[in-house]
């Protein structure tokens, strides 16, 4: 087994320089996010409560595409680890797994409408939400084939695509979110509308500025140079080892995506404060999710050469640079938050002040939420998908959710016990995710595991 004589701190450094380019371009996609919800706030907190809910129900769509991709890239990795050089091949199969994957999408977005009535959306929020996703669907293609795109990138080492692109489109919706929601620069006034279809005007531009750059820089590889042809059992693979991941991260948003449904129960004013501190939350998280996408690269790159000393160490490395990016977060939530809201809800200060609180409980969650997105990421790299899936579902609904909906409505904490729900799943999560690391690394070291013989026993304890 090789052994790298590097210490914690030098992985420490090398995980961070794969990991800035992922976070600097994941920030940028949650700033999209952001100035959807920013020119909604502007007009009403009626309209910001449209696009928040109509965000919410599309996140739904946009996780599962996202995590049954996030396969990818470990994948690659190993392939590259392992000196098999089958990367144009593998990410052919991944993109007609994505573009099936858009055709489920649509068919979700289309009864959207219904599961909201059916969730108890506030009757006033449910048209707005529904025009927001009646917009953004048109990007759904072109949104899937980028995020596949992009895992590809990463799986070959290449993570400053997920920067340059994530950056392009941010500086794009900027002026058309603003044009068409609020009618400025010649634009239509569409409102809600205009959000959605404004981030699918961009999804389209950054896909094929990507799909570009994937054939240039890649064309020793001959990637996307010759199309093969639809390959049922490797695409059953990725999808197996993918919708595990999908799942795992859509019980977590889906505890978050309830949550905004309940919020929703107690009036447009909570559901606009929530929306507001679920954006903040979501932006922080950008920090430990790409430490956790570096892990799952690195850890797959040793996990393809049996180097498992180095996978120990990269997995400690990113949770020490987890700890000190969550403390931050923190700090920041709790000593800036009436500033923070005031970007936001610059008119409504009533509203403001319930965003406050929602705030303060969202710095405490920091740390849980960030050391369970490290440790899942790692358990990725060594092709661990199907245990983490159960005890993350185990922690947000068997535990957090729970708990979360009886604070919430069957006590007079309403939105906050939503919060304090979280910080108990999250916890649980951490720490189950964490303890599966720990068994599933003494597993590989004292087994002679193959890559296929570990995914094929993932459910052994």
């Amino acid at each position: 087994m090789a052994r790298s004589t590097r210490g914690i701190f030098s992985e420490c450094r090398a995980t961070l320089a794969l990991a800035w380019p992922i976070i600097t371009g994941q920030l940028a996609v949650v700033g999209m996010n952001l100035v959807d919800t920013i020119a909604a706030g502007r007009v009403s907190a009626l309209v910001l409560a449209e696009v928040g809910v109509g965000t919410a129900m599309w996140g739904v769509a946009n996780l599962l595409m996202v995590g049954c991709m996030m396969a990818l890239s470990p994948e690659i990795s190993r392939q590259r680890g392992a000196d098999e050089p089958d990367f144009s091949a593998t990410l052919a199969q991944a993109i007609y797994l994505a573009l099936g994957l858009a055709a489920i999408c649509f068919v979700y977005v289309l009864f959207a409408p219904h599961l909201m009535q059916l969730a108890g959306v506030d009757p006033a929020i449910v048209p707005g939400a529904s025009e927001f996703l009646r917009g953004i669907c048109f990007g759904l293609p072109a949104l899937c084939v980028y995020i596949t795109l992009l895992k590809f990138c990463e799986g070959m080492g290449r993570t400053k695509p997920s920067l340059y692109f994530g950056g392009l489109g941010l500086l794009l919706l900027i002026p058309l979110s603003f044009g068409f929601v609020q009618g400025q620069f010649g634009l239509p006034r569409w409102l809600a509308f205009g959000c959605g279809f404004a981030t699918a005007i961009v999804h389209w531009c950054i896909c094929l500025a990507l799909l570009i750059y994937v054939r240039t820089q890649f064309q020793a590889h001959q990637v996307l140079r010759h199309w093969p042809r639809l390959d049922w059992r490797r695409v059953k693979e990725l999808a197996m080892r993918g919708l595990p991941v999908a799942l795992m991260i859509l019980m977590e948003a889906g505890l978050f995506f309830a949550a905004m449904l309940l919020a929703s129960r107690f009036g447009h004013a909570w559901a606009a404060a929530h929306i507001v501190a679920i954006n903040v939350a979501s932006l922080a998280f950008m920090l430990p999710l790409g430490l956790a996408n570096a892990v799952t690269v690195r850890c797959g790159f040793y996990f393809g050469r049996r180097d498992f000393a180095a996978i120990w160490r990269v997995a400690q490395s990113g949770w020490l640079l987890c700890i000190a990016s969550q403390g931050m977060s923190a700090l920041i939530m709790l000593s800036a938050a009436t500033f923070i809201v005031q970007l936001y809800m610059p008119n409504d200060p009533a509203v403001g002040m319930l965003a406050v609180q929602l705030l303060v409980l969202a710095a405490i969650f920091q740390f849980p939420d960030g050391i369970q997105a490290v440790s899942a990421g790692a358990l990725r790299g060594v092709m661990d998908t199907r245990v983490p899936m159960l005890l993350a579902g185990l922690s947000y609904w068997g535990l957090g959710f729970p708990i979360a909906y009886w604070l919430a409505l069957h006590s007079h904490w309403q939105a906050r016990g939503l919060w304090l729900g979280f910080i108990i799943g999250l916890s649980a999560a951490a720490l189950l995710l964490t303890t599966r690391f720990f068994i599933r690394m003494r597993q590989c070291e004292t087994q002679s595991f193959t890559p296929k013989t570990l995914d094929s026993s993932i459910g052994e304890p």
